[in-house]
């Protein structure tokens, strides 16, 4: 039983702190994250994909929804709607989120960096 309450708390803290480094993320930082490690695959504009889908309007749109892109059944059906939370739980490790989704990219592990990203693609995106 301990084990479990343990697990639990571990899982809330973790949601809680994804939420608040989401938050104190920064835009001009993100951005450089955005260039070196997302542009390649993704671009920011409505209009046609690249490699992967664009992330034009992203936040509030159920995964896998995107028009122009062919998503895989797993991203379609994760039920994964797009916010500040989600981004950085998928950003730092796709296949851990989306298990058979087709993302090549292994996420980001810095907080910081993942921080900023949110924060860049929260205003960029609009």
């Amino acid at each position: 039983m301990k084990s479990w309450a343990a697990a639990t708390a571990a899982i809330v803290v973790g949601l809680s702190a994804t939420q608040a480094f989401a938050q104190a993320g920064n835009a001009a930082r993100g951005e450089r994250v955005f260039n070196q490690q997302c542009k390649t695959c993704h671009s920011l504009e409505d209009g046609p994909s690249i490699t992967g889908p664009t992330l034009h309007g992203m936040f509030g749109r159920k995964a896998g929804t995107a028009a122009g892109f062919e998503f895989s059944a797993a991203m379609i059906k994760s039920g994964i709607v797009w916010d500040e939370t989600t981004l950085a739980e998928y950003m730092s490790d796709p296949k851990a989120k989306v298990p058979d989704g087709k993302m090549v990219f292994n996420g980001i592990k810095q907080a910081g960096q993942l921080a900023d990203l949110v924060a860049y693609l929260k205003q960029a995106t609009q």
